[in-house]
Order: C-alpha cells, then sequence, then structure tokens
C-alpha cells in the first residue's frame, strides 16, 4: 500500500487592484512635477572647456605617444605619427590608406580620453580623414640625384659652375 503525503504549502496572495482604483490613484491631484524639479533631482555635470591651443595639444599627443610606446603598442604608433589638423576643439587625423583605419578606430577611445584629461576640456572631438599620398618620383641614377639636389640647394649650382664639375663622369 502506498501512502500519500499530504503537505501544505504555504501560499501567499495578493490582491489584483481593480483598474477604477488605478484611474483614481493617476488621476489624483498631487505635486506637479516639471522640468525644475527634474534638474534639482539630476546634478548636472559641468563640461570642462579650458582654451587650448596646437602647442598644447601636441604635447598631450606626444604624451599619449610615449605611453603607447611604453606599453608596446607600436602598430597604433604608426597611425600616431600621421599628421592631423586642429580646428577649433575639432581635430582630424589624416591617415595614408583605408588598411590603417581599424587601428584607429581601436585606439580612438583611449586617444580621445588622454587628449581631454590632458587639456582638460571635454568637448574635444576626433576624427580620421584618408587623405591619398602623392608617391615621390625615385631618383635612380646620378644624374637625376644630381638635378634634384640642384633645385634643393641652388648653390650646388654654382659651384657645379666654378669646379667645373660633371655628375656623369
Amino acid at each position: 500500500m502506498v501512502e500519500k503525503k499530504t503537505t501544505t504549502a504555504s501560499s501567499k496572495t495578493f490582491s489584483i487592484p481593480k483598474l477604477d482604483a488605478l484611474k483614481q490613484e493617476i488621476n489624483k491631484p498631487g505635486k506637479e512635477f516639471d522640468a525644475k524639479d527634474e534638474a534639482e533631482a539630476q546634478p548636472t555635470k559641468v563640461a570642462r572647456q579650458n582654451a587650448f591651443d596646437a602647442d598644447q595639444l601636441k604635447l598631450a599627443w606626444k604624451g599619449y605617444m610615449a605611453e603607447m610606446e611604453a606599453a608596446g603598442r607600436h602598430q597604433e604608433l604608426v597611425i600616431l605619427k600621421e599628421p592631423f589638423e586642429l580646428e577649433g576643439t575639432d581635430i582630424t587625423l589624416n591617415i595614408a590608406n583605408e588598411a590603417l583605419v581599424p587601428f584607429f578606430e581601436k585606439v580612438k577611445a583611449d586617444l580621445l580620453a588622454a587628449l581631454r584629461n590632458g587639456l582638460e576640456n571635454d568637448t574635444i572631438s576626433l576624427n580620421a580623414k584618408v587623405v591619398e599620398v602623392e608617391p615621390s618620383k625615385m631618383l635612380y641614377t646620378d644624374h637625376e640625384k644630381f638635378e634634384h639636389l640642384k633645385r634643393k640647394y641652388p648653390a650646388l649650382k654654382e659651384l657645379q659652375e666654378k669646379l667645373g664639375l660633371d655628375p656623369e663622369f
């Protein structure tokens, strides 16, 4: 014979309010909540907006580059060595090709935080722009090299004429 056990589970019940009671609760006259109360309830954080110039930006940028080098993050350093433009608080980094964009995205958040803290300005924004770099003509022959040097240093032309030098010799 199998004994049947009966257990009495203590159940907690609650009453579900009626819809009319909920509507009355909502429509009760009470304290009005306005935008002024919301502003008092939630303190606002004041954004730092210290002015900075290009020299201060370069100094903060180089400081971050030193941190990256110390951490051994050399791939990101390639991007940080690229030229950048400052326009107000907008910084645009010129990237040589599309392949470097993922490395920029990887370092962007840390760099932006470092610049904002270093310059004490929370309105700084950082973007990247892919810029086509014109390949320079490679100089192969002695004549091409000498002509390039003459354009770069005009005194070399005078020296060539005075000494009667021939670059083809």
